[in-house]
């Protein structure tokens, strides 16, 4: 790479499925990245699709337009509605328009890549690398096939082992594999049977929000009522985060007229969790829809303590993102993960909340009963969970881990 090039930073191109304004977290913190590549002077660009995550109508976004100095392309694909041909006749067409795409620019020093769709975005964007010389950066912000092997997705043997040698194999060939916590960077040295040395840990950061304005108050139908004890969990409402377990616990808790549970978001587990509510929906347990990040944040704030909960294994192949937001608006935790786990140790460690073990449903509504009962022993986790959530997942400190990571590839090339 000749110094004149170098000075000017590298042309990066980022993919992703979804990106801002599509609702997904990481359509916002791939945004946030980017910025900051831009920032460093790197030439940047973004490779996505028209807004589809969620069920609500997002306007259409140009199919390519220049947002805060980046160049993004938007790909249009067949509406899914739960159709699985249609969703595997889009993921092959995405794979596809990553490779065509990059050898008609064929301008591009980095290519980084993340987990959705999982795997064969992984692929696409590797053989775009190789064919045109630049980088692969992969971003796993979860690790498959494991995650599609304990939700049942990829459960026949045959799939499995071939998309775990695939993804095995994106892993290999990487520049860099970014993985956002030591549970994650263990599981993807154990199927490759060896430790690599490409694997980094770059965990993510408070939601960002852009254009929402901070809001002074939650709406009406969302505010707490004086004297409740409010639990909160925002996200996504699916199979992965045994929120059945809080829901049940909620029926166990039925004496405790003041103990809520407010669960915001959307998914596939929400219908079956409003049909386990039963008599409770509504009363003790309460569901609202997915809303704009300021007012999610409103409503974390309005939390006596935040829920944080994973089926059994998953830790090993994925880290809550959501913890982040919650401990930036000091929000003490209650995280139903193993033991073992990462969050588990910080969350002990750190003083800033209670762990019980997933599927236990009497230890929920007992960690639950003693914190209400014990309302003085919140403020001290609150302020302990502030300054971890600074001190461990500050924007800026996260930031700048991403910058570093693209000047070591800078580096590399000149």
């Amino acid at each position: 790479m000749n110094k004149e090039r170098t000075k000017q930073g590298l042309r990066i191109l980022a993919i992703h499925r979804h990106y801002w304004p599509d609702t997904p977290p990481y359509a916002s913190i791939l945004r946030s990245i980017v910025l900051r590549w831009t920032e460093d002077g790197h030439k940047v660009e973004v490779l996505s699709t028209q807004p589809s995550y969620k069920q609500q109508a997002i306007p259409r976004q140009p199919a390519v337009e220049y947002l805060d100095g980046i160049r993004v392309r938007r790909l249009s694909l067949l509406a899914e509605k739960g159709r699985l041909l249609r969703k595997v006749f889009n993921i092959g067409i995405f794979s596809v328009a990553i490779i065509v795409y990059a050898i008609l620019r064929r301008r591009f020093d980095v290519i980084m890549a993340s987990t959705a769709p999982p795997v064969l975005t992984g692929f696409a964007a590797r053989i775009a690398a190789k064919l045109t010389g630049a980088k692969f950066v992969y971003h796993c912000m979860d690790i498959h096939p494991e995650i599609g092997s304990l939700s049942g997705e990829f459960s026949h043997p045959l799939l499995f082992d071939i998309l775990r040698r695939i993804d095995a194999s994106n892993c290999r060939n990487a520049a860099a594999v970014v993985v956002l916590s030591r549970d994650m960077l263990n599981s993807v040295n154990n199927r490759q049977n060896e430790k690599l040395r490409n694997v980094v840990i770059i965990n993510n950061f408070s939601l960002p929000f852009f254009g929402d304005e901070e809001i002074a108050s939650l709406p009406v139908e969302m505010s707490k009522s004086s004297g409740v004890f409010r639990v909160v969990f925002t996200g996504n409402i699916g199979r992965f985060q045994g929120l059945d377990t809080a829901v049940a616990a909620m029926h166990q808790l039925v004496g405790y007229s003041n103990i809520e549970l407010v669960l915001l978001g959307e998914g596939k587990a929400l219908q079956e969790l409003k049909l386990m509510a039963g008599a409770l929906l509504g009363k003790s347990v309460k569901f609202f829809p997915h809303q704009p990040s300021a007012v999610a944040k409103a409503l974390i704030r309005s939390a006596d303590i935040c829920l944080v909960s994973l089926i059994p294994e998953l830790y090993k192949y994925a880290y809550p993102s959501k913890t982040m937001t919650y401990l930036c608006e000091g929000r003490p935790l209650l995280v139903a993960v193993e033991q073992a786990s990462e969050i588990a140790g910080f969350v002990c460690k750190e003083g800033i909340g209670m762990c019980v073990q997933p599927g236990d449903i009497d230890a929920m509504a007992g960690a639950i009963r003693i914190l209400a009962d014990k309302p003085h022993s919140l403020d001290n986790m609150a302020s302990c969970a502030k300054g971890a959530g600074k001190a461990k997942f500050d924007t800026t400190t996260i930031l700048a881990q991403w910058s570093q990571l693209i000047n070591n590839l800078q580096v590399g090339k000149e």
